[in-house]
C-alpha cells in the first residue's frame, strides 16, 4: 500500500508533477507494507515479528534515540557554554530573553517542511537535516533558558566569596557557579530531552523512520492498532526518558549540593534536640526552660539555690 501523500496513491506516476531533486528523491520510506486490520494492539505488541526485522519496533526504537541523541549533545554543547558565560559576565539578558521567546514561537514541523526543499535542492535528501535541525531549535530555548537563569541565581555571597579567597572569574563559573546551578540546568536538559523525543516522530511524515512510522501508517491504512500503537510507543518512550533523567539528575548533583537539601536528613538533625523539633518556637522554649518556669524566665532548682 502506498502512503496517501505519494502520487501513486491517486494514480499518478511517483514523480509526476515534480520537478528537479524532488521527483528522483522520493525516500522508499513512504511505501507501507499491507497490515492485518484484526490484529488487536495487544497481540501486535506481544508478537515477536513486531519487533524484529527492518520494519520492527526495535530498529525503530534505535533511529528516534540515535536522532534524539544528536539533537541533545548538539544543543546541550550550544546552550549551555554560551549560557553560563553570558549569565556569568552579566550580559546580553534582554537578548537572551528575545531569543527564547522566537524560539518557543516557531512551530517545530512547520520549520522541518520548510527545510524539506533546501536540502532537496542541496543534495541531501529528505532525512535527516530537516528535522535534525528543527529539532535541535527546539531544544535550544529550555536548555539555554535554564542554564541563564540557573547562573545568574546563583548565591552572590557564594560568588563573593570565590573571588575574595583569589579565584579567578574563569575558576568561579567552573567551579562555584556551575556545581551550585547544576541541578536546574539538567532540568532545563530534561524537559527538552522529553520535548525532543516526543516530538520526534513527525519525521515519519518528511520522509523520515523512527516510531512515527507506525503513526503515519495507521493513519494512511486507516488502522487503529497502528496509530495506537505508535503513539503509546512514543508516550512510553518519553516518559521512560523523563525518569531516566530526573534519577541520572539526582546521582550526578555535587555532594555539596546534596547537602544543602533539607531532604537530606542534615537540616532534620541539626533541627531536632532530644525528640523535639527546635524550628518550631514553642518546642525551643519548651527544651529550654524548666517545667512550670514562665515563659522567658529561667528558674533555678531546689539543689542549684542550695550549691549557690
Amino acid at each position: 500500500m502506498v502512503h496517501p501523500a505519494c502520487p501513486a496513491a491517486f494514480g499518478a506516476p511517483v514523480g509526476a508533477g515534480m520537478t528537479g531533486t524532488l521527483s528522483t528523491s522520493f525516500p522508499s520510506t513512504f511505501a507501507q507494507a499491507a497490515f492485518p486490520r484484526d490484529i488487536t494492539l495487544r497481540e501486535w505488541l506481544l508478537d515477536a515479528g513486531s519487533w524484529t526485522g527492518p520494519a520492527g519496533i526495535l530498529p525503530s526504537l534505535v533511529d528516534t534515540l540515535t536522532l534524539s541523541a544528536a539533537v541533545m549533545v548538539t544543543a546541550v554543547l550550544l546552550a549551555v557554554p554560551s549560557a553560563a558565560v553570558l549569565a556569568h559576565l552579566g550580559r546580553a539578558k534582554v537578548l537572551s530573553a528575545w531569543l527564547v521567546n522566537v524560539g518557543r514561537a516557531v512551530p517545530t514541523f512547520a520549520l522541518a517542511a520548510l527545510l524539506v526543499p533546501i536540502s532537496l535542492r542541496a543534495g541531501y535528501g529528505f532525512e535527516p537535516w530537516p528535522i535534525f535541525i528543527a529539532l535541535t531549535l527546539m531544544a535550544l530555548p529550555p536548555i539555554y533558558l535554564g542554564t541563564y537563569t540557573a547562573v545568574t541565581g546563583v548565591d552572590r555571597a557564594a560568588v563573593d566569596a570565590a573571588r575574595a579567597v583569589g579565584l579567578r572569574p574563569r575558576d568561579v563559573l567552573l567551579r562555584v557557579e556551575l556545581p551550585l546551578a547544576s541541578n536546574v540546568i539538567f532540568t532545563g536538559v530534561r524537559v527538552a530531552a522529553v520535548q525532543v523525543v516526543a516530538t520526534e516522530p513527525i519525521r515519519a511524515f518528511l520522509g523520515g523512520d523512527g516510531l512515527g512510522r507506525y503513526v503515519r501508517d495507521g493513519l494512511g491504512q486507516r488502522n487503529d492498532t497502528l496509530l495506537l500503537g505508535g503513539a503509546a510507543l512514543v508516550a512510553a518512550l518519553a516518559g521512560t526518558v523523563g525518569l531516566l533523567l530526573s534519577r541520572l539528575q539526582r546521582l550526578l548533583e555535587p555532594d555539596g549540593v546534596q547537602r544543602l537539601r533539607p531532604s537530606s536528613g542534615i537540616v532534620g538533625r541539626a533541627a531536632t534536640h532530644d525528640g523535639l523539633d527546635i524550628s518550631d518556637p514553642d518546642a525551643r522554649a519548651d527544651a529550654s526552660e524548666p517545667d512550670g518556669a514562665p515563659n522567658g524566665v529561667m528558674t533555678l532548682t531546689d539543689d542549684e539555690r542550695e550549691r549557690r
